[in-house]
């Protein structure tokens, strides 16, 4: 995420950074009439609040870039995304109050997400056959169904993914 926000609108438990008009309505981009591909490229970022609601505002905001990417692509964007931002959320230790920056990118052949969080940082472990079974599957869902993913510390702790057409 970009050090420079722009002014923010409240929207549900995030602030919408806009890009790049400062005004934009939040709806869906629509498709380019007549172009070479249906899709266009967007990208949208969000600071999410630290709590309860920051998934529900993740999915919405995968749900805005209908028309940029293909459908399978946007639904697996938004179910990976819940998970990360989930994680984020319950498990990163960021102290009260903070905010958990969301940065997707859609086009015709790629989705990209990155998940920012003010935590301590963590180093990702495979899923073992002993823990409950109702928990730890977000990143061995990313793992499953990304192209591409990662983790990061520096300069704050990111998970991203990439997904793609094969």
């Amino acid at each position: 995420m970009s050090p420079q926000q722009a002014q923010t609108a409240p929207a549900g438990g995030a602030r919408v950074v806009p890009m790049p008009v400062k005004d934009r309505p939040l709806t869906a981009v629509p498709p380019v009439p007549n172009a070479a591909s249906s899709a266009r490229n967007a990208t949208v970022r969000l600071e999410l609040d630290c709590g309860p609601e920051a998934a529900a505002a993740a999915r919405a905001a995968i749900s805005m870039l209908h028309g940029c990417a293909p459908r399978e692509l946007l639904d697996d964007a938004r179910l990976l995304t819940s998970e990360i931002v989930t994680n984020a959320v319950r498990h990163s230790g960021a102290p009260t109050g903070s905010v958990v920056d969301l940065e997707v990118s859609a086009s015709a052949e790629r989705v990209t997400v990155e998940v920012v969080d003010e935590g301590a940082g963590f180093t990702p472990r495979r899923r073992t056959a002993d823990q409950s079974p109702g928990s730890g599957w977000g990143l061995h869902l990313v793992e499953r169904l990304a192209r591409d993913w990662g983790v990061g510390t520096d300069p704050q702790p990111r998970v991203w993914f990439a997904l793609s057409l094969c």
